[in-house]
Order: C-alpha cells, then structure tokens, then sequence
C-alpha cells in the first residue's frame, strides 16, 4: 500500500505543549513517532509519504493535497491529545463523520493500540469535520496518542521505547 503519515503541527506550530514535570511539544513527539511509523510500514513493504520530514510549518490544506497528489490508499494524521483538566488521559481514534472507510480503518488501529497499551484509558473512536480528514480522497484517520498535559502522559509520549511501541501497533493494525 502507499501510505501518508501526517506528523501533526510543525515549525511555527508547536501543537499542545505539556509543561509538567518538563516542557515537551507536539510537534516533536509527533515527528518522532511518524518516522518510526514510516520505518516499521516500510519494513513491511509499504510505501510512506510524510506531510514533513523535519521541524517545518505545513498548512492543512497542504497536508491534505500531498496526500491527494500522491494518491495514496490511507492517510494516518499522528498527534497528542491535550486538555485543561491533568488528569485527561487515554488513547483515540478520530474519522470524519459518517465515514464508513475511515471508521474501517480506525477501528483496527484504536484496537491495536489499546491492546499494545492495556492500562491506558480506551476512548474509542470519535468523530469531527477536521479538514484533514475532510479534505483527503482516501480512508483517513486521526490517531491521539495520549495526553501530553498529563504528567504521567507526558513521561509516557516522551520515551522513546513508548514512541516505537505505537509505530509497531499502528503498523500491526495495517
């Protein structure tokens, strides 16, 4: 298959930023995990495109229309989840509304995922009119990894042990 992996925010956009017990950004746990993720799918024969590659801005719009232009079959968008509340934690999976090909393609990737991590809180799968997921042409999917605002989270999405873990589980669910 030829696959797009989208390492949310980038550059001038650090995503959510968790600050307790260290300061961490998305967009480098993001990057860090979707180039694990493109090595174990390559691994396995896959094709990989990457939204970016290094420590860049990439507009959603531009994010979708890489995807598009390189007609791939799957497009996975890779972040962390943040909120308010610290306690916030747990693992899910976000399609477009209704979407019957991206609900078939989260639905293997949330349960790989909750099943690599048993003590992490399951979410499920959840729906919303992001525009990468609205813009793309293919199956597409948007994974929250965990809660960066979460301390124990945090210590969890910045090792890197963790990071390869889930690259291996979304891969497994391929």
């Amino acid at each position: 298959m030829k696959i797009c992996i989208d390492p949310g925010h980038g550059g001038t956009d650090p995503g959510a930023i968790g600050k307790d017990p260290f300061v961490l950004n998305e967009k480098d746990v993001t990057l860090s995990i979707s180039l694990l993720l493109k090595t174990e799918l390559e691994d396995k024969g896959h094709t990989v495109v990457l939204t970016r590659d290094k420590d860049v801005a990439v507009s959603l719009s531009n994010r979708a229309k890489i995807a598009n232009q390189n007609n791939v079959d799957i497009f996975i968008s890779i972040h962390c989840n943040s909120s308010e509340n610290k306690d916030a934690e747990g693992i899910e999976t976000w399609i477009f509304p209704n979407s019957t090909v991206g609900k078939k393609l989260a639905e293997p990737v949330q349960n790989s995922l909750v099943t690599a991590f048993p003590n992490h809180k399951k979410r499920g799968i959840r729906e919303d009119n992001f525009q990468v997921l609205r813009e793309t042409n293919m199956p597409a999917i948007l994974v929250e990894c965990e809660f960066i605002s979460n301390p124990t989270q945090l210590k969890f999405l910045s090792d890197k042990d963790n990071q390869e873990k889930i690259a291996k589980a979304i891969t497994s669910a391929i």
